[in-house]
């Protein structure tokens, strides 16, 4: 990628547009670093990976550039629409994080088509993925976030619930509330582990994307990050509930319980590399036959000295 009168004037173009939108932006950002929000907290590393992305393939998305100003007319329109939402219906909200939504969506909207205006079709199909991932920057809905929290809350439940029961410790459960000796433990919400399962999501596409050719093998990788990702935070719940038993009940006040969900997020990584190495794998032995030289090899191979 040269440093051209083209870049020179993307580079404007994504100035004025954070200048123009420096309130929201600015909201944005303390939205994500609020630590009471850990559905947000991806938000202000998503531009900085996308940025690496399209630098690491700068030669490919940048080998074929034009402008490409009535293609990128109508996300041009919808970014100035979804910004008008924001200052007007998005006023409404009780929740901070669904204004921001329109904003934060407005924003990258607008960017994009920027993107696409300034470097052409071919361009912006060979950078789609870390264009796309820029919707990792937009805040979650709440209507979308409440029922997200709501199934990972259930199904962690249910299996911290099968991994006490195999531990041998006696546990009765009502619902999220589970009953052990001389303690009673709920998994509330903020059990959910929706900060990992974010992290993990993303974790699982970028590793599908650096890593993998086909999009039936990316699909299948995420696929499989969700039961990872449920496992990983029951068996968080089900070995705190099983040391506050068994060693100490102040665990479940400590740093451990608090800042625990670190180890257990690595754990949940150890647990998708096998899956990601198998299907790195299977798809380098579907490709092998494939190679102009595959044939030549096995033909040396098999020549007599």
């Amino acid at each position: 990628m040269k440093f051209s009168s083209r870049n020179i004037y993307f580079i404007l173009f994504s100035v004025g547009l954070l200048a123009a939108m420096a309130g929201p932006l600015k909201a944005l950002i303390h939205y994500a670093l609020d630590t009471e929000n850990t559905h947000a907290s991806q938000i202000v590393l998503i531009p900085f990976i996308c940025g690496t992305l399209i630098y690491l393939n700068r030669e490919k998305i940048f080998s074929s550039v034009r402008y490409a100003v009535l293609p990128a007319l109508a996300p041009m329109i919808a970014g100035v629409v979804l910004f008008i939402a924001g200052k007007t219906v998005g006023l409404q909200f009780k929740e901070e994080g669904d204004q921001l939504a329109f904003m934060a969506s407005s924003l990258v909207v607008l960017w994009v088509a920027g993107f696409l205006m300034f470097y052409g079709t071919t361009a912006f199909k060979a950078a789609l993925f870390p264009l796309l991932f820029l919707v990792f920057c937009i805040p979650i809905p709440s209507f979308i976030l409440e029922r997200t929290i709501a199934t990972l809350q259930l199904w962690s439940a249910n299996m911290s619930y099968v991994l006490i029961k195999l531990s041998g410790t006696p546990v009765l459960r009502n619902g999220m509330i589970f009953k052990l000796p001389n303690l009673v433990i709920e998994v509330a919400p903020q059990c959910s582990g929706i900060r990992s399962g974010i992290s993990i999501l993303i974790s699982s596409l970028l590793a599908g994307h650096l890593f993998l050719q086909t999009m039936w093998r990316r699909g299948l990788l995420v696929l499989i990050a969700v039961p990872v990702l449920i496992f990983k935070n029951a068996l968080r719940i089900g070995t705190l509930s099983y040391l506050a038993v068994h060693v100490d009940k102040q665990i479940l006040t400590s740093r451990l319980h608090q800042e625990g969900g670190i180890p257990f997020f690595v754990l949940g990584l150890i647990l998708l590399y096998p899956v990601l190495a198998l299907l790195i794998r299977s798809e380098s032995k579907r490709r092998k036959p494939k190679d102009p030289d595959y044939r030549t090899i096995e033909a040396r191979e098999v020549l007599p000295s």
